[in-house]
């Protein structure tokens, strides 16, 4: 059932008061290019060609570079690919349908990461940056695969690109983090986002559930994040705390929004780009813009809208 577009809201402000909002813009084939890509990693492949879901235009000339399935310490899957077109490594996670269980579980309780000495190099970094442990013992599974592809790639200097649905967005946060925790100044400035060939990294989420607290989102908030909310999708107001200091979402918010209310149209959504965060080197903590999914009413949260993103429809999501 679409919420009534009249009722989305529960501060007073309008759609062309929202769509006004600075912020940097993506149109919603670029977005849709990035959620095909988030949305083939739910399908079981060892070469691209063998992917049904991989076949659309923008996205069948990709080369598989390297895949990953684990089951310990954690879940875990997802390829790195290459587009040569594009002059991109793409590094996707995929999600899982079961993502309310993930957010419900004993590991909701957070830990230490990046390392503080690592971290501390990050002059932004104000306080000790603390992740969801499970979703962090998920990347840590797939991290020995990815390493090894990037070092196979490394002489291609081509730029990387993060990307991930659902618990596999909160993976792909993870890794772009990591990632900048690698290259000199990556996480001061705009150096992380704005450089060229392989210094320059950008994460593209889908529905991502909050991922650390204030300090982990000034991170996220020191690049080039972009972070897309199909709008009322429960996932993204997870993990809830009755201190809200310990989970914050970084990055750039991209609210995409049913152009029908009495149908869902992963191709035909209204794009909204909310207020940005802070820039990093600010003492402001990252608060969400309240004109945007953070404005919804938890009485129209749902599962629904979050099996559906620009290029990906998942179905029926499972309990």
């Amino acid at each position: 059932m679409r919420i009534p577009r009249a009722t989305i809201h529960v501060f007073a402000a309008t759609l062309s008061t929202i769509s006004t909002l600075s912020g940097p813009k993506a149109t919603l084939d670029e977005l849709a290019h990035w959620g095909r890509l988030a949305a083939s990693t739910y399908q079981r492949f060892e070469d691209w060609a063998n992917c049904t879901a991989c076949q659309h235009t923008d996205i069948s000339n990709i080369t598989l570079a390297a895949t990953w399935s684990t089951a310990l310490p954690a879940f875990s899957r997802g390829f790195v690919a290459i587009d040569h077109t594009r002059t991109q490594i793409i590094i996707a996670f995929r999600g899982t349908t079961h993502i309310m269980d993930a957010l419900s579980d004993a590991q909701i309780l957070q830990t230490a990461w990046p390392p503080p000495a690592a971290a501390a190099s990050a002059s932004t970094l104000r306080g000790v940056s603390r992740v969801h442990m499970g979703f962090l013992l998920s990347y840590l599974s797939a991290r020995p695969h990815i390493i090894k592809a990037l070092e196979r790639s490394a002489h291609l200097g081509y730029a990387v690109r993060f990307v991930g649905h659902s618990l596999g967005a909160a993976q792909a946060a993870l890794a772009y983090v990591d990632y900048g925790m690698m290259r000199p100044n990556a996480l001061t400035g705009s150096d992380f986002g704005s450089g060229s060939g392989s210094d320059a990294a950008a994460l593209v989420t889908f529905g991502s559930p909050r991922v650390g607290n204030a300090q982990f989102a000034r991170l996220l908030n020191s690049g080039n994040a972009l972070r897309v909310v199909h709008e009322s999708d429960i996932v993204v107001h997870l993990p809830n705390s009755i201190y809200p200091v310990l989970y914050a979402h970084g990055g750039q918010e991209v609210w995409a929004l049913d152009s029908d209310e009495d149908d869902y149209d992963e191709d035909s959504m209204t794009l909204v780009f909310c207020e940005p965060p802070p820039p990093a080197d600010k003492d402001d903590d990252p608060a969400p813009d309240r004109n945007c999914s953070a404005g919804v009413s938890p009485l129209r949260w749902n599962i629904q809208d979050h099996m559906v993103y620009p290029g990906m429809h998942l179905g029926i999501p499972q309990y």
